[in-house]
């Protein structure tokens, strides 16, 4: 490059040309500008302003006849006021929900109608509403919990069945039941093929069955395998109940010392599906997501309703209140926002350490840790409201500086409130804990009577057959006799007594068995004298002498 061209180059370099203005700059200017005329125009503005009882985060009050504005909502509300110099009315819905009733309007009503500019409430953003009303920017992304009433055990379970799940527990009596007829089975099939070996045993399925249940018991066993098949089956059996019961004696140990407190629902889901009910207040915003699910033209899968089950309850009492009535006793769980529930359980808290409540008694309530859904939160405008921008940008600043946040926290504690696992040091056992051992030998003493009455009835039925038996046999001798002494019954019949039979012939007494006796007949000799000891029908034992002319005279009675 020459000299001229480097003098030229210079020259270029060092110029300076306007710059093209940055259009962002102009953009930004010309919001400030306008957020700076809208804020003028606001100071001699009354604004009117709708709001729902929700706790410590919206609500209202009377002073002298005036509605004054209260919770978290109005603290924003009269931040802005403070820096906008405005002033508000308070125009209250028909009844205390946002989306309408079957009779009375809500809020969302009186935006559409445009009575109001803005409803000043922690509502969920249901994007089905935007065409209705405008929101402005989002507060947070608020969770829906389940505040419940503490049960008394865990979920895991107590006692004896907890250390090991239910699936455990059925292949555990599965395989008690399988492995009988099985060690049954191939040792009668070595006996049968090994019929020379003389030392070969075959135990009954009985004994085999009693074996296992001994052996699971840590019991001993008469059983003496003396083949190398009965004895590895045997010690197989051993191995496993060794294994299972040194695991089962480890849990058992760590849970009643160690284990953590767990509840009965796991997800929204087990809501539903073990039928419990829940209740809410009206002023929550879950009542107006469910119903946009329910009449969305979209087709949603796995619907809030779906999961936590239809057996719902809204109602206008405080939070205190229905803690009260209906959690309290069991009968429902409680759904609200989790920053809500916070102030709730440390508010029962304080009310109960006031009345002087054991320690242990004072955290009777426990919040799930899943949510039941998430939702963002704001503020709701009606459509063309003129300073929708000027609440904006002021929401945008309090949301990035944290102070929402620490206002939905303020007056809590750092630590958690009622936590689910108190972290109690003593554990002690419960009648609960051995609830299953109570149960295990009241049912084996009710077993074992109904045992004893099944063999009383069993044995009286078993002589009631034997004796029908040896009446028949009775009986059909007695006809046999009869067909041969056919002259001497028409004799018989034909005298004073058709009912008595002749005496028997005297040598028959010395030979049984006779016509009318059976195999039992013995020979007795009682007080010098010798006597048949004959079984009657009735059950009783009849003496017919020998060798004695009484003999003779003997009646024998059917």
């Amino acid at each position: 490059m020459g000299l001229i061209e480097i003098v030229l180059a210079t020259m270029c370099l060092n110029a300076t040309c306007d710059i093209e203005p940055d259009i962002e700059q102009v953009i930004a200017t010309a919001r400030i500008s306008r957020l700076a005329q809208l804020a003028e125009e606001l100071k001699v503005e009354t604004l009117t302003i709708t709001t729902l009882k929700n706790g410590e985060l919206s609500g209202y009050k009377k002073e002298n006849a005036t509605l004054i504005g209260t919770g978290l909502a109005f603290e924003i509300v009269h931040i802005f006021q403070q820096k906008f110099g405005f002033t508000y009315e308070i125009v209250l819905p028909e009844d205390n929900v946002f989306l309408e009733g079957t009779i009375n309007k809500g809020a969302k009503n009186l935006l559409e109608d445009k009575k109001v500019d803005v409803a000043v409430a922690f509502l969920p953003i249901v994007n089905s509403f935007r065409h209705d009303v405008t929101y402005s920017r989002s507060f947070d992304v608020a969770e829906w919990s389940v505040l419940m009433n503490r049960p008394r055990d865990s979920a895991t379970g107590s006692g004896l069945l907890a250390p090991f799940t239910t699936e455990v527990w059925i292949i555990i009596i599965f395989s008690v039941l399988v492995i009988g007829p099985i060690m049954h089975l191939i040792i009668l099939a070595r006996a049968r093929l090994c019929k020379s070996d003389e030392e070969s045993v075959v135990y009954p399925l009985p004994d085999c069955m009693w074996f296992l249940y001994g052996a699971l018991l840590k019991q001993g066993s008469v059983l003496n395998p003396v083949t190398d098949s009965s004895r590895i089956l045997f010690s197989t059996w051993w191995l496993f109940i060794l294994i299972i019961t040194a695991f089962y004696t480890a849990n058992l140990t760590a849970f009643l010392t160690l284990s953590k407190f767990t509840l009965p629902i796991k997800s929204p889901s087990d809501i539903s599906a073990k039928g419990y009910k829940w209740v809410s207040n009206k002023g929550n915003g879950i009542r107006d997501f469910m119903y946009s699910e329910n009449h969305d033209t979209m087709s949603i899968e796995n619907k809030l309703v779906d999961q936590i089950g239809r057996g719902r309850l809204y109602t206008d009492l405080e939070d205190m209140a229905i803690l009260d009535e209906y959690v309290a006793s069991g009968q429902m769980m409680f759904i609200r926002e989790k920053s809500v529930i916070r102030h709730v359980m440390y508010g029962d808290y304080k009310e109960k350490t006031r009345k002087g409540t054991k320690e242990s008694d004072r955290c009777t309530y426990v919040v799930a840790k899943f949510p039941i859904v998430e939702l963002p939160r704001a503020f709701a405008y009606k459509h063309d409201f003129k300073y929708k921008e000027l609440f904006d940008n002021s929401i945008q600043h309090l949301v990035e500086s944290g102070i929402i946040q620490f206002k939905l926290r303020e007056n809590l504690p750092d630590a958690e409130i009622c936590p689910l696992d108190l972290g109690s040091t003593e554990r002690k056992l419960r009648n609960s804990d051995l609830s299953l051992t109570y149960f295990i030998v009241a049912g084996g003493l009710a077993f074992a009577i109904c045992v004893f009455f099944i063999e009383i009835l069993w044995r009286s039925a078993s002589q009631r057959y034997k004796k029908a038996r040896r009446a028949k046999k009775q009986n059909v001798a007695v006809q046999s006799w009869m067909e041969k002494n056919d002259n001497l019954m028409k004799k018989t019949q034909s005298s004073e007594f058709p009912t008595v039979t002749p005496p028997p012939s005297y040598q028959a007494l010395f030979r049984p068995p006779f016509f009318f006796s059976d195999s039992d007949s013995q020979k007795k000799n009682i007080n010098g004298r010798d006597y048949w000891v004959i079984h009657k029908n009735n059950g009783f034992r009849e003496l017919i002498p020998l060798r004695t002319p009484s003999a003779l005279l003997f009646q024998y009675s059917h």
